[in-house]
């Protein structure tokens, strides 16, 4: 069966593929279900999840990309304009290019501003810069290619509690300016720059409980600052120089935690053993 993949709260996890009824709803409807239906229902839904039960506090952090979801968008200046009528606290724009012009409007509505998902833009400095006036921003998702003094900027925002950076190339630098935020829950980012000791800033988290890397090139060491974080509960690496063995220990150390790597567990992680595991 082809599995299938949904961001749930900054963590890849598997989902069955959504059957389609072409008999009619009214018909099958009026078909009484065969026992052995049902038990083989009940029975894929307990083999192919994957869901991580203790993510559903956090909001799914990934944009809409369905055709009907984007054609329902708003346009910036519309979204904007809902920001100055009191009616709205968000910026969500995944189709739209966003200007530096434009990013800089959203400063006189700074503080009623909680959330900002961009994902293509044309932003300098002083627009990162900005960012440190939005101080009740508690969701940020940036898919542009930070770097430290942006990461730097983006630390000054003291509320965000999900932080999502998937294109970012910031080095080890500004990620102890990030380990002050002491609201950050959820922390997604790629960076092909950040090495162990930038992993032991990012444990210095007081509240995470989600960390996602993409193509960070940590190795077994940068997984020990996080033998004594029990109280992270997702942990998963796309892409990392990391080994089975230092997987182990992580585990060994906290066995609660939700571990990936490639979006799969290893063999012996309990928390995988109703789907498919990383072979020895």
């Amino acid at each position: 069966m082809k599995n299938y993949w949904t961001w749930v709260a900054g963590a890849l996890s598997k989902r069955s593929p959504r059957s389609v009824d072409h008999s009619g709803a009214s018909a099958q409807a009026e078909r009484p279900r065969h026992p052995a239906f049902i038990l083989l229902s009940l029975t894929l839904l307990i083999l192919l999840g994957c869901q991580n039960t203790e993510e559903e506090g956090l909001e799914n952090t990934e944009p809409s990309n369905t055709s009907a979801q984007l054609s329902t968008e708003s346009a910036f200046a519309e979204q904007l304009q809902a920001i100055t009528d009191g009616t709205s606290g968000s910026i969500v724009v995944t189709k739209e290019l966003v200007t530096s012009e434009q990013f800089q409007q959203l400063q006189p509505h700074a503080e009623r501003i909680e959330k900002i998902e961009i994902i293509r833009a044309e932003l300098d400095q002083s627009d990162f810069d900005l960012l440190a006036t939005f101080s009740n921003l508690n969701w940020l998702r940036l898919d542009l290619p930070i770097d430290d003094t942006a990461l730097s900027s983006i630390a000054q925002c003291q509320s965000l509690r999900i932080l999502n950076l998937p294109q970012g190339q910031f080095t080890d630098q500004p990620l102890e300016a990030i380990s002050k935020l002491k609201r950050l829950e959820l922390f997604r980012f790629h960076s092909p720059n950040v090495t162990d000791a930038g992993m032991k800033q990012i444990a210095n988290l007081p509240k995470l409980k989600y960390l996602h890397l993409l193509e960070v090139p940590i190795t077994d060491a940068g997984l020990i600052p996080f033998h004594d974080r029990h109280d992270l509960q997702s942990f998963y690496l796309d892409g990392s120089k990391v080994t089975d063995d230092g997987l182990r220990a992580l585990l060994k150390a906290n066995p609660e935690l939700h571990l990936h790597r490639d979006q799969l567990h290893l063999p012996e992680d309990p928390l995988g053993k109703d789907h498919e595991s990383i072979e020895p």
